[in-house]
C-alpha cells in the first residue's frame, strides 16, 4: 500500500463510534453493547444526530459471536440492517468484524478459530459489497494486543474449559517470563500470534470477495513510565511499552515472517488512546491527565513514533473521556491533531468513542458517562424505571466543543491579537466567572451569551504557576479551545504558586520569549494580596494593593519586579467597588498611575447562563449522584485558597445547626479532622456543573475571615448566587458591606447571627432562574426552629413591607444602571485593548520536533507567542 492516500477517503475528519463489545465477561454475561445502548433500535435517529454534528464516518461492529453460532451457522441480518441504515443517512461505516467475542464452540487457544474466522469474513464482505459504496474499510480483529492480553490474564473474558494455560515458552519469545509479573507485563503473545493469523486469513477472504476493500488495523497507543522513586524500572517500562508494536510487526512480517505476515497487510493504521492509556510499570498507577503529570507524552509525539515506524496513513480510532472531562479532552485531542499535522503526519481523522454512554463490561448495572449522548435510562446505578434506554440526551458541553473544532483538519482562523495571561492558580482552580471571561476573550460563545464580536477576541495563551517535578525542567502546551492554549511549566523544586512577582516575569520570558515587534500584552490576574505584602517590600506594590493588573511591559526588557515606575501600565482591572475607588484615589495621588484608567471587570453572570439544566441532562444527574439524598438544608461554601472558610465559623455553624450539610466547592483540601463531619468536599467542579449545583443548594455562605488580606476580596460565590437567585449570607467583608441592599443577601458579624439569618433565608421562597420553588417543606430535625423562624419572619414582613418595596425598586434601578455600566465598560475594554498589540507576523513553518525538556520545547512556545 502507498504511504499516503491520493486524497481523503473518509467522509469526515471527525468520526464517531458505537460501542460494540460482544464478548462473554468474567461473570458469564454475554454482552451485546449495540443492543444494550439502544443503538440497534434507533439506527436512523442515531445516524441523523451524528450527521447533524458533522460525523459522517462512523465505526460500527458486526460482531462475530453475535453472527455465528456453534458449528458455524451464520446470520448476517444485523450487518445488513446496519448497512442499509447507513446508506439511507449518507453515513460511511468502518466495519469491525471481531470485537472480542468468539462463537460458543471456539477458544482463543484453539487454531480452529483461524479457518472459521476467514469463512465469516468472506461472508460479511460478500453481503456488504452491494450495500456500501467504495472504499469499504474493514477491521478484521479489533485491538489484537488488548484482546490477547485480556484472554491471557483473566478478569475481562470468561474462562472456559477449552482455554489452555498460557504457553510460557511463547510468552518468553516476547522477552519476558511469567513468574512474579504484574498484569501489564504480560503480552499474551501466544494468543496474539493466533489472532494475527486469523486476521491475515480474514483479509485474504475479504479481498477475494471485494478487491476494492481497504483495511484499518486498530491497536492501543500507550506509554509506560517508571515510578518516580524507581528509576531501575526504566528498562521494564520500555519493554512493556514495546508490546504495543508486536501485533503490527507480526502482521507486516517483521516479526515471525513464517506466520504469513507481509508489508502489504498494513494498509491504514488506527490507534486508540484514552486518558488512562499511560501508566507506571509494576504499580499500574495511571499517569493522571487531569493533574498534568509531566511523565505523560503528548499524543502527537506517540503518533509520530508510530508513523516513523510504519509509514502508513493514521487515524485516531478511539478517544474520549468521562464526565465533564469529555469537552476538555476533545479540545486537547484537537490541539494534538493540529500538532500532528504540523509535524507532517498523515492523520486522516479522529473518532470520538463511544458516541453513546454504555454499561460497564464487568458490571452491566453501572453506566459509563462517556458518550456524546446519554440514553435517558442510563442513570446510575441502573436504568430508571419506566424510561427507555434508547432515548437520547445530548451532553451540551461536549457538543459545543465538537462544533468549535468542526473545521479540522484545517487550523482554525486565530484572532490577530495576542493575549498572554499569567494565572495565579491552576486553570481548573480558577474562578468560574474568570474562566468564562477568558473563554469569551478567546472568541468562544458561552451559554447564555451572544457570540463575541471579532474585534473583542484574542489568541489567548495562559501560563500556570510552575508545578514541581522530579525530572528536568519541562513545558507542556494544552489546548483549551481553538484560540485558547494553556502553558504548564514543570520546574524542579517548584512550590504552589509563583515564587515572587519578579520571578514570574523572568520565567515567563524564558518560557515564551519575546517577539521582535515589541512587548507582549500581559495580564496578571487576581494576585494574592497576602503574597504581595508578605514577599515584596517595594513601596510601589503597597500603592497598588489590587488583585488584577493589566500591563504592557517595557519594549526593551521585562522589569525585574512589578513596581509602577518600571512598567507602562495600560489598564488596571478590579472587581469590587471599594477596590475601584481605592485605585482611583491612588492614581490621583501618584503620577506613575495617574494616567492609567481603572475599569471594573463585568463579572456578573447573566441569569440565563445559570439556568438549571433539564432533569435528564448529564449535569443534573451528575450533581444528584454527587450529593446523594438531602437530609437537611444544603449550604454551599467556597473553599478556594483565596476564599478559604474560617474554620472557627465553620465549626460554630456545625455545632449550632447539626442538620445542615456544608457543600465545600473548590480546591482547598481539608487537613485531617479540620472540617466538621457534615462537610462534603466537592473539589474543583467544571463550570458547566455549577447551574445544577446552585439549583440543588438551599443557600450560600461566604465564610472568609476579615483581615487585611481580604480587604478587597470579591467572593466568587456572590457572583454565582446573584445570577442564580441563591440566598446568600456573608461574613462582614468590606466589599460585601459596600454592596447596595438587595433581597436574599445578608451580612452577619457572628456565627450565631449567621445561623439565625440563614434560618430566615431558608423560609423565603427561592427566586431567580430556578425551575420552580423548593418542593415541600424542609426535612430536618430542627422543625421547631424552622417554625419559630417562620413566625419571626412573618411578623417582620408587616413592618418591612414598605421597606422591601423600596429596596426592590432601588435594586431594580441599580441593576439597570449596572447593566448600562457593564455595556459601557465592555466597549471601553475593547477600545483599550485595540492597538496595544501589533499585527501578528506571518506564521512560520513548523518543523518536526520532540516534546521534551524546556530547551527542546522552547521553539514551539516562541512560535505560539508570535516570534
Amino acid at each position: 500500500m502507498s504511504e499516503c492516500p491520493p486524497g481523503p477517503l473518509l467522509r469526515s475528519f471527525w468520526m464517531g463510534g458505537y460501542e460494540g463489545a460482544d464478548h462473554v465477561n468474567a461473570a458469564g454475561e454475554a454482552l451485546d453493547m449495540v443492543r444494550a445502548t439502544g443503538h440497534l433500535a434507533r439506527l436512523d435517529e442515531d445516524y441523523r444526530r451524528a450527521a447533524r454534528l458533522g460525523l459522517r464516518t462512523l465505526r460500527e461492529t458486526i460482531g462475530w459471536r453475535l453472527s455465528e453460532g456453534a458449528g458455524g451457522a451464520l446470520d448476517l441480518g444485523r450487518a445488513v440492517q446496519l448497512a442499509q441504515a447507513a446508506r439511507r443517512a449518507g453515513i460511511q461505516p468502518l466495519w469491525t468484524l471481531m470485537h472480542y467475542g468468539l462463537p460458543p464452540d471456539l477458544s482463543f487457544f484453539d487454531d480452529a478459530l483461524i479457518e472459521r474466522f476467514a469463512r465469516f469474513a468472506g461472508a460479511v464482505a460478500r453481503a456488504l459489497r452491494p450495500l456500501c459504496e467504495a472504499p469499504r474499510f474493514y477491521t478484521p480483529v479489533n485491538e489484537i494486543s488488548f484482546l490477547a492480553w485480556a484472554a491471557s490474564c483473566g478478569g475481562v473474558l470468561q474462562a472456559t474449559e477449552a482455554d489452555a494455560p498460557l504457553d510460557a515458552a511463547g510468552e518468553a519469545a516476547s522477552g519476558l517470563a511469567l513468574e512474579g509479573v504484574s498484569s501489564s507485563e504480560r503480552s499474551g503473545y501466544q494468543v496474539k500470534r493466533r489472532l494475527v493469523r486469523a486476521a491475515l486469513a480474514g483479509m485474504a477472504a475479504i479481498r477475494a470477495e471485494d478487491p476494492q476493500a481497504r483495511f484499518l488495523h486498530i491497536e492501543p497507543l500507550v506509554h509506560v513510565a517508571a515510578p518516580p522513586d524507581r528509576p531501575e524500572l526504566d528498562a521494564l517500562a520500555r519493554q512493556i511499552r514495546d508490546y504495543q508494536w508486536q501485533a503490527l510487526d507480526l502482521l507486516s512480517g517483521r516479526l515471525e515472517p513464517g506466520l504469513g505476515g507481509h508489508e502489504r497487510a498494513l494498509d491504514w493504521l488506527g490507534f486508540n488512546h484514552y486518558h488512562s492509556s499511560q501508566w507506571e510499570a509494576q504499580t499500574e498507577k495511571r499517569l493522571a491527565w487531569h493533574l498534568r503529570d509531566p511523565r505523560r507524552l503528548p499524543v502527537s509525539t506517540l503518533l509520530l513514533e508510530a508513523f516513523q515506524r510504519y509509514r502508513r496513513p493514521l487515524v485516531l480510532a478511539e478517544t474520549g473521556h468521562v464526565g465533564m472531562g469529555r469537552a476538555a479532552w476533545l479540545h486537547e485531542m484537537a490541539g494534538e491533531a493540529l500538532q500532528a499535522r504540523a509535524l507532517g503526519l498523515p492523520l486522516q481523522g479522529i473518532c470520538l468513542y463511544p458516541l453513546l454512554d454504555r454499561p460497564d463490561w464487568c458490571d452491566t448495572g453501572r453506566w459509563h458517562r462517556c458518550g456524546l449522548w446519554q440514553p435517558a435510562g442510563s442513570e446510575a446505578p441502573a436504568p430508571a424505571a419506566g424510561t427507555r434506554p434508547d432515548s437520547r440526551v445530548p451532553v451540551q458541553a461536549y457538543a459545543r466543543a465538537l462544533r468549535a473544532w468542526r473545521g479540522l483538519p484545517a487550523a482554525p482562523k486565530a484572532p490577530g491579537r495576542r493575549l498572554l495571561v499569567l494565572l495565579p492558580v491552576r486553570w481548573e482552580g480558577l474562578d468560574a466567572p474568570l474562566q468564562r471571561l477568558l473563554r469569551r476573550l478567546a472568541g468562544e460563545a458561552m451559554p447564555g451569551d451572544a457570540c463575541p464580536a471579532p474585534e473583542a477576541c484574542f489568541s489567548v495563551l495562559l501560563v500556570e504557576p510552575p508545578r514541581p517535578t522530579a525530572g528536568p525542567p519541562l513545558q507542556r502546551r494544552h489546548r483549551l479551545g481553538p484560540a485558547l492554549e494553556l502553558l504548564v511549566l514543570h520546574e524542579p523544586g517548584a512550590h504552589a504558586g509563583w515564587a515572587t512577582p519578579g520571578q514570574d516575569l523572568t520565567l515567563l520570558r524564558a518560557a515564551v520569549g519575546r517577539g521582535p515587534e515589541g512587548g507582549t500584552l500581559t495580564w496578571l490576574m487576581r494576585w494574592p494580596l497576602s503574597q504581595v505584602r508578605a514577599q515584596v517590600r517595594a513601596p510601589a506594590h503597597r500603592t497598588l494593593p489590587g488583585d488584577a493588573l493589566l500591563l504592557q511591559p517595557d519594549a526593551q526588557a521585562l522589569p525585574p519586579d512589578l513596581s509602577a515606575s518600571a512598567l507602562q501600565a495600560a489598564l488596571l482591572l478590579c472587581e469590587g467597588p471599594l477596590q475601584a475607588a481605592h485605585w482611583s484615589a491612588q492614581g490621583a495621588a501618584q503620577e506613575a498611575v495617574a494616567r492609567v484608567p481603572v475599569l471594573r471587570l463585568p463579572l456578573a453572570l447573566p441569569a440565563r447562563a445559570l439556568r438549571p439544566p433539564p432533569a435528564l441532562s448529564y449535569e443534573a444527574q451528575e450533581i444528584r449522584a454527587l450529593l446523594g439524598p438531602a437530609t437537611g438544608p444544603r449550604l454551599l461554601v467556597m473553599a478556594r485558597p483565596q476564599q478559604a472558610p474560617d474554620p472557627a465559623w465553620l465549626e460554630a455553624l456545625a455545632r449550632l445547626r447539626p442538620a445542615w450539610q456544608f457543600l465545600m466547592l473548590g480546591s482547598q483540601a481539608p487537613a485531617e479532622g479540620s472540617w466538621p463531619a457534615t462537610c462534603r468536599g466537592l473539589g474543583e467542579l467544571a463550570p458547566e456543573l455549577l447551574p445544577a449545583l446552585l439549583q440543588a443548594a438551599d443557600a450560600g455562605l461566604v465564610l472568609a475571615p476579615v483581615h487585611a488580606a481580604t480587604e478587597h476580596l470579591w467572593p466568587e460565590l456572590a457572583i454565582l448566587a446573584r445570577g442564580a437567585g441563591l440566598p446568600l449570607c456573608s461574613t462582614p467583608l468590606a466589599e460585601m458591606r459596600a454592596l447596595p441592599p438587595c433581597p436574599g443577601l445578608t451580612i452577619a458579624a457572628t456565627a450565631e447571627a449567621m445561623a439565625q439569618q440563614v434560618d430566615a433565608l431558608l423560609a423565603w421562597p427561592r427566586t431567580g432562574p430556578r425551575s420552580g420553588h423548593r418542593s415541600g417543606p424542609l426535612k430536618r430535625p430542627q422543625a421547631a426552629q424552622a417554625v419559630q423562624a417562620a413566625r419571626v419572619v412573618q411578623a417582620a414582613r408587616v413592618v418591612q413591607a414598605a421597606r422591601a418595596v423600596q429596596a426592590a425598586r432601588a435594586a431594580q434601578a441599580a441593576q439597570a444602571a449596572e447593566a448600562r455600566r457593564t455595556r459601557a465598560l465592555e466597549r471601553a475594554l475593547r477600545q483599550a485593548f485595540a492597538g496595544l498589540l501589533p499585527p501578528p507576523p506571518p506564521p512560520p513553518a513548523l518543523q518536526p520536533q520532540p516534546a521534551s525538556p524546556l530547551e527542546a520545547a522552547a521553539p514551539l512556545a516562541i512560535v505560539a507567542a508570535g516570534r
